[in-house]
């Protein structure tokens, strides 16, 4: 091992490496005071060795930039978990921000799963043309089952009208709710299902023969679709999303926690877990 090589080795484990730790331990405070304590436990011994360290990179600056060149992916991966975490801070910190400001909305009428008197309930504001709202009706199947009589979810409609379909399958939906929750459900996986079929050119023709599959009264489904109740509904549902600043689906409010995105499930489970916690706190 060359002298140079054996130098930088040095600088990484005595410079870089503690100086990066300790950017991702500034994010979580129980790990600073264990970081400081050890620090301070051998600062004496390493005095002799940062002074020589010092004045070698006095000398020549460029060795600390070989010394990241030649640990590049190690410094990336330590930067990535320091940036997760931070925003890992943020997001919680907004959270607790959210709890303490009631959101309101009409649930009137809306799609319900779970338990009404469930101390949480999760409104999801949706489009059956949108990607990620499968991926977000996804992750609410799981958290349903995952707390099982303490989660409601409430679905609200947010067709995009730029999507063909959109606004007809919003509208066949709350349709089919009122006539047969069973069958709406069923109708509302179809639809999430077969999206492409719903932005195609026959998009009409598949919600008509998706929606008679299903054994709905389709007389019925096509008059209370287009009617004063349904289109009352949207255009609170899109006033609520103005008022709320959504600018996008999936939109989701965890009682009163916003979460914008498909979030990952786990981060899903820690803001349900958030609210339960400020709900029971008021017992």
């Amino acid at each position: 091992m060359s002298f140079k090589h054996q130098i930088s080795k040095l600088i990484f484990v005595a410079v870089v490496f503690p100086a990066l730790c300790l950017s991702m331990f500034a994010l979580a405070p129980g790990m600073v005071t264990a970081a400081g304590a050890a620090g301070a436990a051998s600062a004496g011994g390493n005095e002799e060795i940062k002074n020589a360290l010092r004045d070698l990179l006095r000398e020549d600056p460029n060795l600390v930039l070989d010394v990241l060149r030649e640990n590049s992916e190690l410094v990336l991966d330590i930067a990535q978990q320091g940036s997760e975490l931070r925003r890992h801070r943020i997001l919680v910190g907004q959270w607790r921000a959210d709890l303490e400001v009631p959101k309101n909305v009409n649930l009137e009428g809306r799609p319900v799963k779970g338990p009404d008197k469930a101390p949480v309930t999760i409104v999801a504001y949706t489009d059956f043309t949108c990607l990620h709202c499968r991926n977000g009706e996804i992750t609410l199947e799981r958290i349903l089952k995952a707390y099982p009589g303490q989660v409601r979810v409430v679905y609200k409609s947010l067709p995009m009208s730029s999507h063909p379909g959109a606004v007809e399958a919003a509208e066949f939906m709350l349709a089919a709710y009122m006539q047969s929750k069973e069958k709406s459900w069923k109708l509302f996986d179809d639809f999430f299902e077969n999206r492409d079929l719903i932005v195609g050119k026959s998009g009409d023709t598949y919600l008509r023969s998706a929606a008679s599959a299903r054994g709905l009264n389709m007389q019925k489904l096509l008059s209370d679709a287009k009617s004063a109740r349904i289109k009352k509904m949207l255009q609170e549902d899109e006033k609520e999303a103005q008022a709320l600043k959504i600018q996008g689906t999936p939109f989701f409010l965890v009682n009163n926690i916003e979460i914008r995105g498909a979030l990952q499930e786990n981060l899903f489970r820690e803001a349900v877990n958030m609210a339960l916690a400020y709900e029971n706190a008021k017992k």
